[in-house]
């Protein structure tokens, strides 16, 4: 994408263009939320917002454009900027109109240089600043306390909380194996600490996922990877509740399940997509608009997530307008039972009481469920 292109995609979106910048991001690399917060944590002095995001297929570049409402910030001025420690992007600045001559600022000799040229000297001293012992201690994301004591002390995370930061930030950190060792033992304390202490006791070479690996079998959740894939197929849409915060609760047990190593992570996308569509309620009218969207077919998380808040948008301003409520107040609802034995209107407003047979028919089919799941993991653990 060139300036003109971004000023025209600007203007459509009904931005001002010296309030604007468009960054290049390798597509599938961060999540809209991630780019929010770290524009916000780049800029906190500045209030901006994110206009809208493009996907380019055929380069895998996803173009962001954010605008401020105070002018764009110094850092972001430039022709490229550092997000996080290993991750710099390319800035586009949206093109002014052609104008007379009189309001073209006169050139400069730094504009006879080109942005690749500055990017690459932007690359040479970055590489050179990591070579440096002294960057090595400068500026990472250090993680939380915690302890493993319970219940949680305040001012600390859970452990589910804590090992997810730790192992997005054992992504980040460029830095050697030693130093993350020493950046996970420095947030650890208690029992906790003890735990990591008493395996490099009995293992030597410890690497940093060793110490994430021996902190989850002693804080960690205790059931096994197949029984959290179980619960995790039989996670159901709450009446009431959104697609989005249904996808929440289904990606907070998915996790667990890759930490578990009980699939591929490169079928995440797919095992996603295919819960969501079994487990919606039947007549929720964003999941009737994923299984009609270009052929049902399996988008990866990112688009998933826009594409799900762009209806979930257009739902409530469509109803709202109308005046009417576009989801119910949730009620409680056993997430592993099965929404074909509740056929009711999925977003009434009033739901009408059940008949005791009905309800009786209900818990015979839920005791049913669990005992044959306790008899496929007793065959499993046989085997």
């Amino acid at each position: 994408m060139d300036p003109d292109e971004a000023a025209e995609w600007c203007k459509a979106q009904g931005g001002q263009l010296e309030l604007s910048v468009v960054m290049d991001i390798p597509v599938d690399t961060w999540a809209e939320e991630q780019i929010r917060l770290a524009m916000a944590a780049l800029a906190p002095d500045q209030r901006g917002f994110l206009a809208d995001i493009k996907v380019n297929p055929e380069t895998s570049h996803m173009y962001v454009l954010f605008e401020w409402r105070k002018g764009v910030p110094v850092c972001f001025q430039g022709v490229s900027i550092q997000l996080t420690d290993d991750m710099e992007v390319r800035l586009i600045q949206p093109s002014k109109p052609r104008g007379d001559s009189a309001n073209i600022p006169a050139s400069s000799p730094l504009a006879m240089i080109g942005p690749e040229f500055i990017a690459a000297i932007g690359d040479l001293v970055v590489k050179c600043q990591r070579a440096h012992p002294s960057y090595i201690s400068f500026g990472y994301r250090k993680l939380e306390k915690f302890s493993g004591n319970l219940p949680t002390p305040v001012g600390e995370e859970t452990f589910e909380e804590w090992v997810e930061q730790a192992m997005q930030a054992l992504d980040e950190w460029d830095v050697s194996e030693a130093q993350k060792k020493q950046r996970i033992t420095e947030s650890l304390k208690g029992p906790a600490s003890e735990a990591v202490r008493n395996l490099k006791l009995s293992k030597r070479d410890c690497t940093a996922l060793d110490y994430l690996n021996i902190l989850q079998e002693v804080f960690g959740r205790t059931e096994k990877a197949a029984e959290l894939m179980y619960q995790y197929e039989h996670t159901y849409q709450k009446r009431g509740e959104k697609i989005t915060e249904h996808m929440r609760r289904l990606d907070k047990i998915l996790y667990q399940v890759l930490l578990k190593k009980g699939t591929d992570p490169t079928t995440v996308d797919q095992v996603r997509m295919r819960q969501i569509l079994k487990g919606a309620l039947p007549l929720d009218p964003v999941m009737l608009q994923l299984k009609t969207r270009e052929g049902n077919k399996e988008l990866k998380y990112l688009e998933l997530i826009r594409v799900v808040r762009e209806e979930e948008a257009l739902l409530e301003e469509k109803l709202g307008r109308k005046g009417e409520k576009v989801y119910a107040q949730p009620i409680e609802y056993n997430e592993c039972s099965s929404d074909e034995d509740d056929p009711e209107e999925t977003y009434e407003p009033e739901i009408t009481q059940k008949s005791s047979n009905q309800v009786y028919g209900e818990i015979q089919k839920t005791l049913e469920k669990v005992q044959e799941a306790q008899v496929k993991m007793e065959q499993t653990h046989t085997d």
